[in-house]
């Protein structure tokens, strides 16, 4: 009987309904700033503000998960249904208008839903995309094509806002064609800088024979419009919601060029070959856009050259692709450590190589066996 009993009242609990989840519900419009005009099909994206923490994506009930996402329909309306309380984020994404948040454009406060509450009148306002096009040229007057083209915005940097630093406007920026031409489209009302940057080769193609020494090496460099390597001296474009400015046009710059010297080892001193060196502009150099990187891969005593390297401040790292085999200089499974100076102070954190006046000689990088 006790056995009957229990059976009965397992069965009994598993009937009971349970109580309602407390789900909230997030819904609103989309239109175009300064009219009533919806905008349809654009992509809105929900972010979960935690307390204390930065932005993460929210989840179902109001944890953190992969990104909710909706899509405006004709009338320009959208909702997030079964939220849970929180405070949220939302970024809205269409071709041919300006992002809703990105750097110089005032963030908007979250939105604070309590459990269970239903918030269905947030008005979001796309304005109008402006485009900045032109040309860009090189040291002969030619058009460069295939040139690296990006928007970037000053922005202030700390409470003062003393020092500022150009930052990505956002969007996915450009590259010149065959005739030399741009255009950046989807850009916000407002100031910005123009950047172009010479195509880079294959970061993983220089050979590690040393390089024949010659009097003058050039390259091209990192140009800001109207055709100058300084952002201090570089020219700012306004543009209005929904204008274009054209005829943007500058040649990119030739400066002198430098080579880094070094040599990949492990955790023992033992050269490593066949390893694969990076080096990456700087950022905390104060641009974003900064000067461009190189690469090449170490040679069978370790040694490599990285050629055609402007002056400037960069970031040298070396890896080996995993690999099954005898632990030795240039076998096992290996993964990016720090670099150094050979016969000198060890660069400190970030791995950092200053490039001036000339070439840089005895740079050291480690790379150590997975364990």
């Amino acid at each position: 009987m006790d056995v009957l009993a229990g059976l009965l009242t397992t069965l009994l609990l598993l009937q009971t309904p349970t109580a309602p989840v407390t789900a909230g519900r997030i819904a609103g419009r989309v239109t175009i700033e300064g009219a009533n005009t919806p905008i349809a099909s654009a992509r809105i994206t929900l972010f979960l503000v935690p307390a204390g923490r930065g932005q993460v994506p929210a989840g179902r009930g109001g944890f953190p998960g992969p990104p909710l996402q909706a899509t405006t329909d004709t009338d320009g309306r959208f909702s997030f249904d079964r939220l849970g309380a929180g405070a949220y984020r939302i970024d809205v994404q269409k071709p041919g208008f300006a992002p809703l948040n990105g750097p110089g454009i005032p963030a908007r406060p979250p939105i604070q839903l309590a459990a269970g509450q239903v918030i269905d009148n947030v008005d979001l306002h796309l304005q109008k995309g402006a485009v900045i096009s032109g040309k860009v040229l090189d040291a002969t007057g030619e058009p460069l094509s295939d040139a690296r083209i990006i928007a970037l915005r000053r922005v202030p940097l700390g409470r003062s806002g003393a020092q500022s630093r150009l930052m990505p406007a956002g969007g996915p920026g450009g590259q010149t064609n065959d005739l030399g031409e741009f255009r950046l489209a989807g850009l916000a009302a407002g100031e910005y800088y123009i950047a172009a940057s010479p195509r880079m080769g294959s970061p993983f193609g220089g050979s590690s024979a040393p390089a024949s020494e010659t009097t003058k090496r050039t390259t091209t460099t990192t140009t800001f419009y109207p055709g100058t390597t300084d952002d201090v001296t570089a020219q700012a474009i306004t543009v209005t919601a929904g204008n274009e400015f054209n005829n943007v046009v500058f040649t990119i710059q030739t400066v002198p060029a430098f080579r880094i010297f070094g040599s990949v080892v492990d955790e023992n001193g033992a050269p490593v070959a066949n390893a694969m060196v990076m080096l990456t502009g700087d950022p905390r150099a104060g641009v974003f856009f900064g000067p461009m990187g190189g690469g090449g891969r170490s040679g069978a005593d370790g040694k490599f050259v990285i050629s055609d390297v402007a002056a400037g401040s960069y970031r040298l790292n070396a890896s080996m692709p995993p690999r099954l085999g005898t632990a030795g200089a240039g076998g096992g499974a290996f993964g990016v450590v720090t670099s150094g100076l050979v016969g000198g102070a060890s660069l400190e954190p970030p791995n950092e190589v200053v490039v001036t006046d000339s070439d840089v000689k005895g740079a050291r990088v480690i790379v150590r066996r997975n364990q």
